[in-house]
């Protein structure tokens, strides 16, 4: 911890900003009271606001027009490392003024955001995501920033219709389907319905920016353990913690693995869960080059085994069993048209499938039979338990990574007693968002906190079964 007495301190080192005209960058840190830094799985850029007390004339003697560069380095508890920040101003916001000293909100993002807003994308597009992916940052976009991602199961082909990169990149990413997916699809036995076809599997990934640069990898990576098939050798996994509550009137309360709030955004909304097609889709296609109609039930449980789980309930048999019955019928009809013949010029078949008949079938098919249903499955799963915790100020904990949380067991019953944690609400979580907070206006050495927003698709704890849902 060096010179620093509490895991929340820090020093700001600097704060420059540069101007459009590139005539020297201009230091602003005794201008700036608090400086809020943003990561995000769902979102393709960094993000940040200062609120910045002008006494100099900053806007005016700058002057800041929009574009500006940002770069805010600092030196916390965590590390001896100075970390840095580099970002672009897009927003000024909420300007107070009165006689010569004024207030306001810089908010800065990604110069790669203010880039995509004025590129198009003309050009057909094919090969992996992945490739497509690398294709628009680098050359498009022109990042230099590091690329971590890995393989979709299918090459794809499309129009880019005058889109921007980033809603390109969104957009295929929830078309995406693990390399190491397992897909089925035979007859149903056990469907009530009057549809007998069922398919399975695991879909979806995740586009989203950190300090580490672009991430583009499977939810089902994210979610998997170091022994899993299902992981990626390529991504960089980080995993956080324990990171524990304690009671407030506790000595240890400052130590830097100490939960100082918690509280969870939402855990169950069964209507919202049967309306988007969490647990049964009934999914209608309809191939009109060849006129072939077909109906498929998607079950969650069918394909529950088959993914990665970050809580303890890692099979169907651990899940609640309403949860089991309320897949039995469909709750979401989706009508999709397939079309294999667009990108294939063969004499025979373009579809992929065997029953088909087709004997070199394209490479471009369309795939929404992998992904169309267990996309929206597979993300709607991984928000059965949403929460929010704040730590003190960890700079290195990036957005996708895991982090490890012992909440207090709330119970004042002897079972209680027994076991000081929550073993259904601790254990393994998936950062959504992570939000560091610097605050140079509190105390000496200022407070740097951390507030991260975790997901996870399951309830408990590795060690132990979970009993969520099965008394």
């Amino acid at each position: 911890m060096g010179q620093f007495s509490k895991p929340t301190d820090f020093l700001l080192k600097s704060i420059k900003i540069k101007p459009n005209n590139d005539k020297g960058s201009k230091e602003i840190k005794d201008l700036v009271n608090t400086f809020d830094y943003v990561e995000n799985v769902d979102s393709p850029f960094l993000s940040g606001v200062m609120e910045v007390v002008d006494s100099a004339g900053l806007l005016q003697v700058l002057p800041i027009q929009g574009g500006e560069e940002v770069t805010i380095t600092v030196l916390t508890a965590a590390s001896d490392e100075l970390y840095e920040y580099k970002m672009v101003v897009w927003t000024i916001q909420n300007r107070f003024a009165r006689q010569n000293k004024q207030t306001y909100n810089l908010g800065l993002i990604s110069k790669e955001l203010l880039i995509n807003e004025a590129t198009r994308v003309s050009k057909p597009l094919s090969g992996n995501p992945e490739d497509i992916l690398k294709d628009l940052l680098k050359n498009s976009l022109k990042t230099e920033k590091p690329i971590n991602s890995e393989k979709s199961k299918f090459n794809v082909k499309i129009i880019a219709n005058r889109r921007r990169p980033f809603d390109i990149l969104n957009s295929i990413s929830g078309n995406s389907v693990s390399p190491q997916s397992d897909y089925t699809s035979g007859k149903d036995k056990s469907s009530k319905g009057e549809t007998s076809q069922s398919i399975k599997g695991s879909g979806g990934f995740l586009f989203w920016e950190t300090r580490r640069g672009y991430n583009f990898f499977a939810v089902d990576t994210l979610c998997a353990d170091k022994t899993s098939k299902l992981k990626s050798k390529k991504l960089e996994d980080k995993t956080w913690g324990p990171y524990i509550e304690r009671l407030g009137n506790q000595d240890d309360n400052d130590l830097d693995t100490a939960i100082y709030e918690s509280y969870f955004d939402a855990e169950i909304d069964v209507i919202e869960s049967l309306r988007r097609g969490k647990y049964s889709s009934l999914v209608v296609f309809f191939n009109y080059s060849t006129g072939q109609y077909e109906e498929f039930v998607y079950k969650i449980r069918d394909s529950y085994d088959n993914m990665a789980h970050l809580g303890g309930q890692e099979n169907i048999s651990l899940i609640p069993i309403n949860e089991i019955e309320l897949s039995d019928y469909p709750t979401r009809i989706m009508s999709i048209f397939l079309d294999h013949e667009t990108w294939y010029n063969g004499a025979g078949p373009a579809s992929p499938e065997p029953s088909d008949g087709a004997t070199s079938p394209t490479e471009f098919a369309d795939w929404q039979k992998f992904y169309a249903a267990q996309s929206i499955a597979r993300y709607e799963l991984l928000k059965n338990q949403v929460c929010t915790i704040v730590v003190p100020g960890n700079p290195e904990i990036c957005a996708g990574d895991k982090i490890d949380i012992r909440l207090i067991n709330k119970l004042s019953t002897e079972e209680g007693k027994k076991d000081p944690f929550d073993s259904e609400s601790s254990g393994l979580y998936l950062v959504r968002e992570v939000v560091h907070s610097y605050n140079s206006t509190s105390g000496l050495n200022g407070r740097f906190t951390t507030t991260l927003r975790l997901m996870r698709d399951s309830y408990g704890m590795k060690d132990r079964v979970s009993n969520h849902g099965t008394k």
